[in-house]
């Protein structure tokens, strides 16, 4: 597994959308930062579930997990090891983009925001394993934020973003209801690593 984590870490640096990925994320977060921590730690779990999704899918795009599959036939050994760099880069963007808010003497919410952040991107990594397209998956996101979390469930919890938003601010329940919605995101994502790759 050592070596599949070594060969996604540098797939994802050495791949140039990965870096403008990571980039624009982090930079669109600490703009927000500026204004405000609740939107920094919004657009840092967002960019979180992003870039791991958008590092994940590059595998399909680019049909390197046939290859990476034949090389490596425990395919859920794979997924582990995309869960753990996914959760890295999570780590880093927010680290690197809530300077703004740690500067602001707000180290409570930048250090809850930055643990959890790892978090929403293993939760991307396993939604990319089982939709395989990112731009499916960030259409479905969207309405899924805008109708399911703001306007049916008002932003109250229960849900993953609105859990995320929750556990940013320090609340350790949300951070189980967050890692509640990861666990169960684990169990499709173990049986759509398994599906053939023909039909992508």
């Amino acid at each position: 597994m050592i070596a599949v984590v070594r060969s996604e870490l540098y797939r994802g640096v050495s791949i140039q959308s990965s870096w403008l990925a990571l980039f624009g994320f982090a930079l669109l977060a600490a703009l927000m930062g500026w204004f405000d921590k609740n939107f920094w730690s919004l657009f840092a779990g967002i960019g979180a579930f992003g870039l791991a999704a958008i590092v994940t899918a590059q595998h399909y795009q680019h049909r390197t997990a046939i290859l990476l599959f034949l090389s490596r036939p425990h395919r859920w050994r794979v997924l582990a090891a995309q869960c753990l760099v996914s959760a890295l880069y999570g780590l880093v963007l927010a680290a690197g983009s809530g300077l703004a808010v740690l500067i602001d003497a707000d180290a409570g919410q930048y250090w809850s925001t930055v643990l959890v952040s790892p978090v929403m991107s293993i939760f991307g990594t396993l939604c990319v394993t089982v939709v395989r397209r990112p731009l499916w998956l960030f259409a479905g996101l969207f309405g899924w934020v805008l109708f399911a979390e703001l306007l049916i469930n008002k932003g109250d919890g229960g849900l993953p973003f609105a859990s995320f938003m929750l556990a940013a601010g320090g609340n350790t329940k949300a951070l189980l209801v967050l890692l509640g919605w990861t666990a169960a995101a684990a169990v499709p994502a173990a049986w759509a690593i398994s599906r053939d790759l023909s039909g992508d």
